[in-house]
């Protein structure tokens, strides 16, 4: 099947995942205001993250059911270690870009 687990978790991602990570990263950590805010953050994106494919299937004119089964597969088929890293990478995403907003953005 796989003959690594590098390989295995790299096989999870495709550019449109990490493109979603990166925005949906940018727009949670500039939203923040306070630290206590990151969990949330991070959770709202990750479920934004889950919900993209579907409108973005479904705005491409592929119908509805095939679409939303397609974003559930997309979070179940890759298994669970990338469904929990894609959580664990908006976390550090949004956590670093908010260190950086607070101690260089204006005060």
């Amino acid at each position: 099947m796989y003959e690594t687990f590098g390989d295995r978790l790299a096989s999870g991602f495709t550019g449109f995942d990490w493109w979603l990570l990166i925005v949906l990263s940018l727009v949670a950590a500039l939203i923040m205001r306070k630290w206590p805010q990151w969990p949330a953050a991070a959770a709202i994106a990750f479920f934004a993250d889950a919900a993209a494919p579907f409108f973005y299937r479904w705005a491409t004119g592929v119908p509805p059911d095939f679409a939303f089964d397609f974003a559930i597969s997309r979070l179940d088929e890759r298994g669970g270690i990338v469904v929990l890293l894609r959580l664990a990478l908006y976390m550090i995403a949004i956590g670093g870009i908010f260190w950086v907003k607070r101690k260089y953005g204006r005060k």
